[in-house]
């Protein structure tokens, strides 16, 4: 049993067997493909009743579609000076809101300064009050000294 094997040979096996494998995997994937098919041919069968209700009312949906496109393009129409105007209102009334804030912010201002100056007049004052006192006091007490020498002067007398 001598038989030489040779090259020819070895490639037309590998080739045959690659055939085999190919055609082996063709027909699970033919397989697959046939129970794909069962079961989408089924769920139509199951569901045909609905999708031919569905394929009726299409032509209705579609209808009922460009009444609601036409109807929001009117609408749109209709409302865009308006928001137009509403959008500039509204930028008016910030304008205002934002210069009265202003306004306030700088009556606080001059109300805190105002009330910064009264209150360090009052605090001078309060000194200036407390200092005269004080020298009225002085006052009073050199005048009853002269009035006491004086008098001590005029005892001794």
């Amino acid at each position: 049993m001598g038989t030489a094997l040779t090259i020819q040979d070895l490639f037309k096996l590998i080739l045959f067997l690659l055939g085999i494998g190919a055609l082996t995997y063709l027909i699970i994937v033919f397989k697959n493909i046939n129970k794909l098919l069962n079961t989408v041919n089924s769920t139509f069968e199951a569901n045909e009743k609905n999708i031919n209700a569905m394929a009726n009312q299409l032509p209705e949906i579609s209808q009922n579609i460009n009444a609601i496109t036409k109807t929001t393009n009117t609408a749109l129409n209709d409302l865009a000076p308006e928001i137009t105007e509403l959008v500039h209102n509204v930028n008016d009334i910030s304008n205002h809101v934002g210069s009265i804030t202003d306004s306030v912010d700088d009556a606080t201002h001059k109300v805190v300064e105002t009330l910064d100056i009264v209150t360090d007049s009052v605090s001078e004052t309060a000194f200036a009050f407390q200092h005269n006192v004080k020298s009225v006091d002085n006052y009073i007490k050199l005048v009853v000294e002269i009035v006491e020498t004086v008098k001590n002067y005029i005892k001794k007398r």
